[in-house]
């Protein structure tokens, strides 16, 4: 990994700065306990690495949150159908999310203030991080948003500036406000990005490279990653809701305008396992537990897989998914009662009864690419796009392209891991695939679902927020979620994520407000704006 160096501002209780105290990150960071200057790169960096956790597959994020919570509303992955708790969120873990999100927040307001504070020339040297983080900020605010609902953005984050503690509890805003705000604001960045991508001043240009651990400095990537970013987030508000309008503008204005866009597997906006940097940012033994201890097939997943309309496998089965003891492919069912499945469960590994991960593809992989926007995610949404009428393209071609994409990422998972432990092989011809892909959408009856079951399918055990976001949004694929008859609270799976009890305590008045804002009630049940 290139050396990097960065300021980490984090606040506990009151205006406190702490440096990293682990010796094995000492020669990474910049100490703030021995620098007299902060400095917009490294803070830039900063942001990255206070956001990281929920941006790299990581076993924290895999086990608390992905696999537990959204993989299981998305059925992503195997889940046993346990009474009395199947559909709760626990809440440490929904606090865990919100933290890590406002300490994230929080590195980009001291970035924004120190940038503020600096003279013309500086502002022109260090504009560029400034952007950068603001597109990343953005990513993860857009996951919050989608995980609770309305949320404090505007008023929060500030109190490492301000030292102000009575002065430093933000109000909720409202979740169509936020969009409304991203969807702008994104357009507004990348023709900033674009303006000054070819005139970077030499100390600009120098430390980039070094500081920025997602695209390396390639700013050509920042763009597409900030087209792509706002074109999701016009797909999800455009079918239904207050930001319809709103959102078919903006797709418009992307796919007719010829904004880059990631568009092939060398594109990919990610972050790359480091199995030689085992202490700091990307351990794959930290990713590896994450999946090892969750890794059981969904049997939606597989039916979606091996159940085509084609009546052919999907090329990507063999690399996703292992066989179980009996050569087959079978997952864990919503339509299994939790006595069948703890049976099922017990057998020993000879007799297996689930299909795994594929262990090569997953979970020995010591060269794991973590997914932050994939090319086939921005088919599927030029897909419906186009199906939809809300601009002008070839569906079909799309689609056929999302399916592709998606074979050729999984595979390069794959080809780059060094396990021999599952299944290794080579991806099938293009040719074989694109046929596939014809076949797929020449037999689907209804468009919409044939395309966002695949984005679904794309999504997977790897990034099940949004799959979990695509099925709120569209009702498809359509899964069976049986009735926790046993729950107290969560009887049906959820539209929404309850605000953590952190919230109650830490931010009372305003936690208050917008409870009653929602009628009285932390409402599970409320949809977010943009759904179905």
């Amino acid at each position: 990994m290139k050396k990097i160096y960065l300021f980490l501002i984090i606040l506990v209780v009151a205006l406190t700065f702490y440096s990293c105290a682990d010796s094995e990150y000492s020669d990474k960071y910049l100490d703030p306990s021995k620098t007299t200057k902060a400095y917009c790169d490294k803070l830039m960096t900063g942001v990255f690495y206070t956001g990281r956790v929920y941006t790299f597959n990581s076993y924290w994020r895999m086990y608390t949150w992905d696999n537990t919570v959204t993989g299981k509303y998305a059925q992503t992955l195997g889940f046993m159908n346990s009474q009395g708790s199947l559909y709760s969120a626990n809440d440490s873990y929904a606090n865990d999310r919100w933290v890590h999100f406002y300490n994230t927040l929080t590195q980009f307001r001291v970035l924004q203030n120190v940038y503020e504070g600096l003279s013309d020339s500086e502002k022109n040297t260090y504009r560029i991080f400034k952007n950068l983080s603001e597109v990343f900020v953005y990513d993860h605010l857009s996951q919050i948003v989608d995980t609770f609902g309305d949320a404090p953005f505007k008023e929060a984050g500030f109190l490492a500036i301000t030292g102000d503690v009575a002065g430093s509890y933000p109000a909720y805003d409202k979740a169509t406000d936020i969009y409304t705000m991203m969807l702008d604001r994104l357009g507004e960045l990348y023709a900033d990005i674009h303006s000054i991508k070819g005139s970077l001043d030499k100390q600009a240009s120098a430390s980039l490279p070094k500081q920025d651990f997602v695209n390396y400095g390639d700013l050509d990537k920042w763009e597409r990653y900030c087209n792509s970013l706002r074109l999701r987030l016009a797909v999800r508000v455009a079918s239904q809701g207050d930001l319809s309008a709103k959102g078919k503008q903006v797709i418009a204005e992307i796919l007719g305008g010829g904004y880059p866009l990631v568009s092939s597997l060398d594109e990919t906006i990610k972050l790359d396992s480091n199995d030689k940097d085992t202490g700091a940012f990307f351990n794959p033994d930290d990713l590896r537990t994450g999946y090892i201890s969750q890794s059981r097939a969904s049997q939606a997943m597989l039916d979606a897989l091996t159940r085509t309309v084609s009546g052919e496998n999907d090329p990507r089965l063999p690399i996703m998914y292992s066989k179980n003891a009996a050569g087959e492919y079978k997952g864990l069912s919503t339509h299994e009662t939790y006595a069948e499945q703890e049976v099922n469960i017990a057998k020993p590994e000879s007799e297996r009864i689930y299909s795994r991960i594929d262990s090569t593809t997953v979970m020995y992989n010591t060269q794991f690419i973590s997914p932050i926007f994939t090319a086939a995610e921005v088919d599927f949404l030029k897909a419906e796009a186009y199906q939809k009428g809300w601009a002008s393209g070839d569906a079909k071609a799309a689609f056929v392209d999302g399916i592709l994409h998606s074979s050729q990422f999984y595979f390069e998972e794959n080809a780059i891991s060094p396990s021999k432990d599952g299944t290794k092989m080579d991806m099938p011809a293009e040719s074989v695939i694109r046929a596939y892909a014809e076949k797929a959408w020449n037999a689907a009856s209804n468009k919409e679902e044939a395309i966002i079951t695949q984005k679904w399918l794309n999504f997977g055990y790897m990034q099940p927020f949004q799959a979990w976001n695509e099925v709120r949004r569209t009702g498809y694929p359509q899964l069976y979620y049986p009735e926790d008859q046993s729950a107290q609270l969560l009887k049906t799976l959820p539209s929404r994520v309850r605000y953590p009890d952190s919230e109650r305590s830490n931010n009372a008045k305003n936690y208050d407000a917008q409870i009653q804002a929602m009628g009285g009630t932390d409402n599970a049940y409320i949809k977010l704006f943009w759904a179905k």
